[in-house]
């Protein structure tokens, strides 16, 4: 008897929806496309439970006749392509035709669409079964109403979290398409409560502004710089365009970074990592500001059909985008209140940069013998260090992105001599022995300060930098973080509230972690709309530290719940880590502070006893090697 069989219709498509259907917030991403490419102008979306027991789209497009209103439902069924040279020109959200098929084998599902007002069709369909097709009654459009997501897979439905935070999924989703659609009404309801409501707006920058400030509030929309007014010539002959906004210093509590390749929301990896690099060349910090940015390319120069929920692209040329980082430095310059410095050319610079190298790296000597004495955890290697922010040019105390170095002659000569380098010549200083995680003692000669930002040492195998600050934070962090842990946090109650105006889905998932904000010594009250009101903070922190951890967590746009935190202690546990890591970051020693040699040995000391020596609490490296082998070779004495 054969055991290989073929599958029934029935079993592969609830097969098929598992890639297509995750959860409530996919339906709504599905429902919300369709409607969008049948040129709607208004689209309405109500959900109760959090989608998990009803979603409902209602949409004033384009609408189907009686027998596309049929053949929707199969799959790969679609009017968007018609051969594979379409596929490789699509301009629609939609094109594969799994959608509606997908959906309908998952949940029970009623369509009402018409084409022309007063001739509309209804189709009901329950688990990919046909139930009602029928004539009725409505204006031109469509209303798509799926109820009982996953009915008839309870495998399925088990592994989706509460209603709260389904409803903050599928809200995050409508906010995308509200930015990359102004001209389109977007209203959200959530068991008959409004969530969002944005009216369309005009064309243009200020349209879009103005669109953010529906989403995100006036107080962000008021902090953003245009990016097409920072470069002169956006769009050439090939039909690519880059526009958008990017935010002031003050807009990098919370992490708002969209971008939109064809009006499609992506989270495309090489882009945000020419943003990342853009922040780093111009503020010379690893804090971001704000990014709306817009990407419009022809059809034919993106490949779309390389995700299930289309969630990323490819670049058919990868140099297809040009210009974008002078775009974002340039947008970035300007958004410091500055004019942007010119590109250095590469041969302005040395020719053989100096090969740092992380400390616990293992490196290689002469004869290519392996050798190190620190363990490799946490080790700052390769483009993590080159990718890694000038420790020079840093706040020292994590708030606002600190400037890079002045270009005046004067600004440079008063520098110099006020941040002199401390030496204390190797002969005067006794080795200072000190243990690595290994266990292995290794002596360290203390050679000075170098502007009173690192601590220069001879080592066994070369030459160390330590950071100052960073080194200082970690050793800080380390002790409150067992402070903290081993009481409840204080409160203290605030004189006048302070106010955090939000995006819907950022109001919501505050609210959901109501308790466990609750016992880190916050008070929080939804006001009007998406605005909170918070009455108390945890007494160690500063108002607007309390306010940046807030809108971090509250930006956090990830799988992050109470459930998935570990409940109300599990969250407990991650704010009291980032409270003290903001403490020891505002409390460590500045950079440009003059350390006399007993302070920096001891320091150094002691950072070789914490728990994890090698990066601060924020990810930045805290020492960097220059091996002998590598002075050797920058001196020429060794290829």
């Amino acid at each position: 008897m054969p055991r290989i069989h073929l599958l029934s219709d029935h079993l592969i498509s609830q097969i098929a929806a598992g890639e297509v259907v995750e959860r409530p917030a996919s339906v709504v991403k599905e429902l919300v496309e369709n409607s969008l490419d049948a040129g709607a102008g208004s689209v309405r979306i109500e959900l109760e439970a959090g989608g998990k027991r009803r979603i409902l789209v209602e949409d004033d497009g384009g609408g189907l006749g009686t027998d596309d209103a049929l053949l929707a439902f199969d799959r790969h069924a679609t009017s968007k392509i018609g051969s594979f040279e379409d596929l490789e020109r699509v301009a629609t959200l939609g094109f594969r035709g799994e959608a509606l098929a997908s959906i309908a084998a998952v949940a029970r599902v009623e369509m009402l669409t018409a084409e022309a007002s007063g001739e509309a069709y209804r189709v009901r369909i329950e688990g990919g079964r046909v139930r009602v097709a029928e004539p009725a009654a409505r204006g031109r459009g469509t209303t798509l109403e799926v109820a009982s997501l996953f009915f008839n897979v309870p495998a399925r439905r088990k592994f989706l979290k509460t209603p709260a935070t389904e409803l903050r999924r599928s809200v995050e989703v409508v906010q995308g398409y509200a930015l990359a659609r102004p001209d389109v009404r977007f209203v959200v309801t959530s068991d008959g409560r409004s969530v969002l409501d944005a009216p369309p707006v005009a064309a243009g920058p200020e349209g879009l502004r103005q669109r953010i400030g529906q989403v995100f509030g006036s107080a962000l929309a008021n902090r953003l710089v245009p990016l097409e007014d920072s470069f002169p010539a956006l769009e050439d002959e090939s039909g690519e365009r880059i526009h958008g906004f990017v935010g002031t210093p003050e807009t990098t509590q919370g992490r708002r970074l969209f971008v939109f390749v064809n009006r499609r929301l992506l989270r495309d990896r090489s882009v945000l990592a020419t943003f990342y690099r853009a922040v780093r060349d111009e503020w010379r910090s690893d804090q971001y500001p704000a990014l709306f940015l817009f990407l419009d390319l022809p059809p034919e120069d993106v490949d779309v059909n390389v995700h299930p929920q289309k969630a990323e692209v490819r670049f058919r040329d990868p140099g297809t985008v040009r210009g974008l980082g002078d775009v974002l430095r340039s947008g970035l310059a300007r958004a410091r209140g500055e004019v942007p410095a010119p590109l250095r050319s590469p041969a302005d610079g040395p020719r053989a940069p100096l090969a740092w190298q992380g400390l616990g790296e293992r490196s290689r000597d002469g004869a290519g013998e392996e050798r190190s004495w620190l363990p490799t955890v946490g080790a700052v290697v390769g483009e993590e260090v080159a990718e890694a922010p000038s420790p020079l040019y840093g706040t020292g105390g994590g708030g606002a992105p600190g400037r890079p170095p002045s270009t005046r002659s004067d600004d440079a000569a008063s520098q110099a001599a006020r941040l002199a380098a401390v030496a204390f010549p190797p002969v005067e200083r006794a080795a200072v022995p000190l243990s690595g995680r290994s266990g292995e003692t290794r002596p360290f000669r203390l050679l000075g300060q170098y502007k009173g930002t690192l601590i220069l040492l001879e080592g066994p195998d070369g030459l160390y930098l330590v950071d100052q600050h960073v080194a200082h934070e970690r050793i800080l962090y380390e002790r409150l973080r067992v402070d903290l842990a081993a009481d409840r946090t204080p409160s203290q109650a605030l004189l006048t509230p302070m106010l955090l105006e939000l995006a819907p889905a950022e109001s919501l998932r505050l609210q959901e972690l109501a308790p466990a904000l609750g016992e880190c010594g916050y008070r929080i009250e939804p006001l009007s709309g998406h605005t909170l009101a918070v009455t108390e903070i945890p007494a160690a922190l500063r108002q607007e530290e309390a306010e940046k951890v807030l809108l971090e967590l509250a930006a956090d746009r990830g799988e992050a719940d109470p459930e998935a935190e570990g409940g109300v202690e599990g969250l407990r546990q991650r704010l009291l880590e980032g409270l003290a890591a903001s403490l020891s970051c505002r409390n460590a020693v500045k950079m440009h502070h003059v350390l006399g040699a007993e302070q920096m040995e001891s320091l150094v000391a002691e950072l070789f006893r914490a728990e994890q020596p090698y990066a601060c609490p924020h990810g930045r490296p805290i020492v960097l090697q220059m091996t002998d082998a590598d002075l050797e070779r920058r001196f020429g004495r060794r290829k």
